[in-house]
């Protein structure tokens, strides 16, 4: 490699230059969108990853950020177990490096760094430059397996949700840490990369944890027993989602949601260059999966929240999840991806009970 390109792991000084390269890579599609990390990279990076891992190729002639990729790793639930898993995310490249062999180098250096681990990772589907790589067979890239389809949602914070089965549903306060972790460990292990989560963590200094509450944790109870959870975060003060471009039909679409959404509901499509405003719904655990349990915690985070800034609950499922059912009637808006498990080794599936549903934590992809 030439000398004037250097990759290498990036480190706190880099925030600011990674920060103008991520505003140079939107993310395409019929709505362009921006993936934004303010004030700090790598505060996002740290809720992404527990044990976080950036590398970075700089053009030292003209001392830019020209690439990073992130491939940290986090403890999530494999096969009803935990177990460190790298995640990949954040591959950008800057638009005036793009092509040639830039992706080559920069996937040489991954295959060196991760010798025999395989990671997980998510690409929008209307992502097709992305996909159309990782289906290329290129010898420099790893084999990427498929597995799985997720459905994101984001609905109407403003527009009551109704449930027609009433069950207790209430706030958590610390008290109740003890008995949310005993039940986050019975039912997380039951999705296959289930991230895990320890609620005593939540509100320390613990980067995972950024700007999470212990009180916008929702419980919901059967009598007396524990049949749900639910967290809302509020991540604007480190990721931020910029709409910078609505293409095609999706000009015309814009214009008439925003016109009748407060007829007949649905969620503001922001102007181009407006951040959306939205609560991540995180570490969504129903017994059974039913879905009349996970639409009364709906209506009633829906409730908590229908006069906040915010105009949307953002939220993910396998696309097989029993779950989806309490979603078919809300009003919002849907993104489809897909997940795929990276190796240069063997088929990483095959280690792994495909039968079970996975669980994609929207606010950590």
């Amino acid at each position: 490699m030439s000398s004037r390109y250097d990759i290498r792991k990036a480190y706190s000084d880099d925030s600011e230059r990674l920060l103008e390269l991520i505003r140079l890579s939107p993310q395409e599609g019929s709505i362009k969108l921006n993936f934004e990390r303010k004030p700090d990279y790598f505060y996002a990076t740290h809720t992404t990853t527990s044990d976080s891992e950036v590398w970075v190729m700089e053009d030292t002639s003209k001392n830019i950020l020209i690439a990073v990729f992130s491939i940290g790793k986090r403890l999530v639930y494999l096969n009803g177990h935990k177990q460190w898993v790298r995640y990949g995310s954040d591959l950008r490249i800057h638009p005036d490096y793009q092509g040639g062999r830039m992706l080559y180098r920069l996937f040489q250096c991954y295959k060196t760094l991760v010798k025999n681990d395989w990671m997980q990772t998510v690409i929008l589907e209307e992502n097709d430059k992305s996909i159309n790589t990782v289906s290329s067979g290129r010898l420099s890239l790893p084999n990427y397996f498929p597995f799985g389809r997720i459905i994101t949602y984001s609905i109407d914070c403003h527009k009551n949700i109704k449930s027609s089965v009433f069950y207790s549903v209430r706030r958590a306060s610390v008290k109740d840490i003890p008995l949310m972790q005993e039940y986050f460990n019975q039912q997380a292990a039951l999705k296959q990369f289930y991230p895990y989560c320890d609620f005593s963590k939540i509100e320390s200094q613990d980067g995972y944890y950024r700007d999470m509450k212990i009180s916008d944790m929702f419980l919901v109870f059967n009598r007396n027993e524990l049949v749900g959870m639910c967290g809302a975060w509020d991540q604007k003060g480190f990721k931020q989602t910029v709409f910078h471009e609505y293409k095609g039909m999706m000009k015309f679409i814009r214009l008439i949601n925003n016109s009748l959404r407060v007829l007949i509901g649905g969620i503001y499509l922001p102007k181009p260059g407006e951040i959306g405003r939205y609560l991540i719904l995180h570490s969504i655990l129903v017994n059974n999966n039913e879905p009349k349990i996970f639409e009364s915690l709906l209506s009633f985070i829906q409730k908590q929240y229908c006069h906040s800034h915010s105009d949307a609950m953002t939220f993910g499922f396998d696309e097989r999840d029993p779950l989806n059912q309490a979603c078919k009637k809300l009003k919002g808006f849907k993104l489809f991806s897909k997940q795929y498990l990276a190796s240069y080794e063997s088929d990483p599936r095959l280690t792994l009970n495909q039968d079970m549903l996975f669980y994609p934590e929207v606010g950590r992809l």
